[in-house]
């Protein structure tokens, strides 16, 4: 069964079995049943302008890392949906450099990746630049997380819930 979490900017995130995935909504529409309603693709002026920025606040900059290269990129939109500046990569290293070379207020990390932990990325992130914040995510993987001692947040989430979740550990 797929269920749709959210859509914006053409993309859809979608509940499948127990992960999650997106899917530039044109390529569902090519696939779907005559008749299926299927959601359309939000222009930039229909997607909301809540979050950082509001009250003249600084845009905080985010660096997300996943090793699934779609997952990322949905992420990446709901953070910049809600006004924050997105830095993001699939491999450690590289996120290990942007960190060295740009002011990261938070590190949004997937527990689970093939070349480092999540974990162990935001320890040496920290190291590197103390005041970095670190919230983890993961679909699977909640006990790892949770013994990290970092806030967490479960995949799937809605752009809401993940937005509520940043300002929280930011705050």
């Amino acid at each position: 069964m797929i269920k749709v979490l959210a859509a914006w900017a053409g993309y859809a995130l979608l509940a499948v079995g127990g992960g999650i995935r997106n899917e530039r909504i044109e390529e569902r529409a090519r696939r779907a049943p005559p008749g299926q309603r299927l959601l359309r693709r939000l222009t930039t002026a229909e997607m909301p302008k809540i979050g950082p920025t509001e009250g003249g606040a600084d845009v905080e900059t985010i660096l997300v890392i996943d090793d699934q290269d779609r997952v990322r990129v949905v992420i990446r939109e709901m953070l910049q949906m809600k006004g924050y500046t997105v830095l993001d990569t699939g491999d450690p290293q590289v996120a290990l450099d942007l960190t060295k070379n740009h002011a990261i207020h938070l590190l949004l990390a997937d527990v689970v990746m093939p070349l480092m932990t999540g974990p162990e990325l935001a320890r040496r992130v920290q190291a590197l630049s103390p005041p970095t914040r670190v919230l983890l995510m993961s679909g699977s993987t909640v006990s790892d997380a949770t013994r990290s001692g970092y806030p967490f947040i479960a995949k799937p989430f809605t752009p809401d819930a993940l937005a509520a979740r940043v300002r929280q550990v930011l705050a």
